[in-house]
């Protein structure tokens, strides 16, 4: 690969023969038209998108698998009773305000 000083030079050389060759070349009197028409043919700039613009359409593909994951987690946890076994769960359940760190952790 060219370094990027070789391609700034090679760049500059360029448009000094373009700037002192610009008496010689002939342009016709429809080169303004000419000149717009191809302007408006680029057509118009489109914005960049942000960072997180860029995600949507993957997170909302993702949006219903996930939703059938957690549906299927809660039926799972639910056959299998998982809740009433837990201290922790029966503390919150019959209503006992103050919970503690170490009677969350066994302690």
């Amino acid at each position: 690969m060219k370094s990027l000083e070789e391609e700034h030079e090679k760049l500059k050389r360029i448009l000094t023969q373009a700037y002192q060759e610009k008496e010689k070349i002939e342009v016709g009197d429809l080169w303004p038209e000419g000149i717009m028409r191809r302007i408006r043919g680029f057509g118009a700039i489109q914005p960049t998108p942000c960072f997180l613009e860029m995600f949507e359409p993957f997170v909302w593909r993702l949006a219903p698998v996930v939703s059938l994951l957690i549906l299927g987690l809660i039926v799972v946890l639910l056959a299998l009773d998982f809740t009433s076994g837990y201290d922790v769960f029966q503390l919150l359940m019959n209503g006992r305000e103050e919970l503690t760190l170490a009677q969350m952790l066994g302690a």
